[in-house]
C-alpha cells in the first residue's frame, strides 16, 4: 500500500512539474519591432505609434501576465524593486486581462507610447526617447531575463522600415524588414496556384505524363492480378466439388444407411425372389422363342382354322 502511494505520488509531481513548464515564460521571444510608424498599423484609438511583436515558440499556451516590459535593465541584477517603488521604465503587463494568454505559435503586440492608462497592451516608455537601443522581456519575478532584442535605433529613427527575425523565433538572425507583418508570421509566403507549380517545375509535361502513364498501367496490373486470383479460385473451388462428388464420404452413407427407415428396407422373401430373377437372367433358364406360331388342334375339335374353303380364295363366277 505504501509503495501504491509512493507511485501516486511520484505521478502527481511528475504531471504538475510538466504543467509547470509546459506553460513556461521562456519560450517567448521578440519577433519584430517598428518605430518610426507613419501609417502602416495603428492601436485601438486609431493612432500610429511605435510597436513591438512577441511570439509564442511553445506548442502550449504561455501566458505572460506579470512579466515586465523594459528598456533601461540598469539595477537589474539588485532586483525589480529599489526600496519598495519599481524601477524607472519597467512595465510590469497585468494580470486581470484575458488576452495575455497566448495560444501556441501565436503573436502578441505591445504599444511602446509610454501611456499605460491606455490600456493593458500599452507600456510605460516610448523608444524614440529612451537613452538605449534595446527592449528586454522579464520573469514575474524581477530577476530572469527571458529575452532581449538589439535594434539599429539610428535607422529605425530615420525610415519607416520594423526590424526583426528573419525566421519567427529563431534569435541571432534579424535584419530590417521590407515589409510590416505585427500580429503575423514574419515569413512572408505568396501563394501559388498548382497550375503554375506545376508549369514551373515541369514545364515540358515529361514528369505529368510518366506519372499518369505509371498510373494506368498500375490499375491494369491490378485488374489483371485480381482476375487471375478470382480464375483461381473458382477452379479451385470446383475442383474440391467436383471431387466430393466423385468420392462420397463413407461415413456420410453409413450415417444414412443406420438412419434409413424400416419401411425403406426390403424384406427376406423380396430379396429371395430378385436374387432368383437375377440368378435365372445370368444363367439362362428360360426360353428361347422361335417367334413362329404353331397351332395344333384335335380333329375331333372342329375349328375355323381347319377349312381349307377359309384358307383359299373363290374363283369368281362368270355371268350369262
Amino acid at each position: 500500500m505504501k509503495s501504491f502511494l509512493k507511485y501516486i505520488i511520484l505521478l502527481a509531481v511528475v504531471l504538475t512539474t510538466g504543467a509547470v513548464f509546459g506553460q513556461s515564460v521562456r519560450d517567448l521571444r521578440f519577433n519584430e519591432i517598428l518605430i518610426k510608424n507613419t501609417d502602416n498599423f495603428d492601436d485601438e484609438y486609431g493612432r500610429h505609434v511605435p510597436w513591438v511583436e512577441i511570439f509564442n515558440t511553445a506548442y502550449n499556451s504561455v501566458n505572460l501576465a506579470g512579466c515586465y516590459l523594459t528598456d533601461d535593465t540598469t539595477g537589474f541584477a539588485a532586483g525589480k524593486k529599489k526600496g519598495g517603488v519599481e524601477p524607472e521604465h519597467w512595465y510590469r503587463i497585468p494580470k486581470t486581462d484575458i488576452n495575455t494568454n497566448m495560444p501556441q505559435r501565436t503573436y502578441i503586440v505591445f504599444y511602446l507610447d509610454a501611456e499605460p492608462l491606455y490600456g493593458t497592451f500599452h507600456v510605460n516608455f516610448d523608444p524614440r526617447t529612451s537613452k538605449t537601443n534595446y527592449i528586454a522581456l522579464i520573469s514575474a519575478d524581477g530577476k530572469d531575463l527571458i529575452d532581449m532584442m538589439y535594434y539599429p535605433k539610428e535607422q529605425l529613427m530615420d525610415t519607416a522600415l520594423s526590424y526583426g527575425l528573419l525566421e519567427d523565433g529563431i534569435t541571432g538572425n534579424a535584419e530590417l524588414l521590407n515589409h510590416y507583418t505585427p500580429g503575423s508570421s514574419n515569413v512572408m509566403q505568396t501563394k501559388v496556384s498548382k497550375q503554375e507549380r506545376l508549369k514551373r517545375d515541369d514545364p515540358y509535361g515529361i514528369g505529368l505524363a510518366i506519372i499518369s502513364m505509371s498510373v494506368v498501367f498500375t490499375a491494369l496490373i491490378l485488374i489483371f492480378a485480381m482476375l487471375k486470383l478470382f480464375g483461381w479460385s473458382s477452379k479451385k473451388l470446383a475442383q474440391k466439388n467436383a471431387k466430393k462428388t466423385e468420392t462420397p464420404n463413407v461415413a456420410n452413407v453409413a450415417d444414412v444407411k443406420e438412419n434409413k427407415d424400416d419401411d425403406d428396407q426390403l424384406t427376406g422373401e423380396e430379396a429371395a425372389a430378385i436374387a432368383t430373377a437375377l440368378h435365372l437372367h445370368f444363367n439362362s433358364m428360360h426360353d428361347e422363342e422361335s417367334e413362329v406360331i404353331t397351332i395344333n388342334m384335335p380333329s375331333k375339335h372342329y375349328s375355323p382354322w381347319a377349312q381349307k374353303e377359309l384358307t383359299m380364295k373363290r374363283t369368281p363366277l362368270k355371268r350369262k
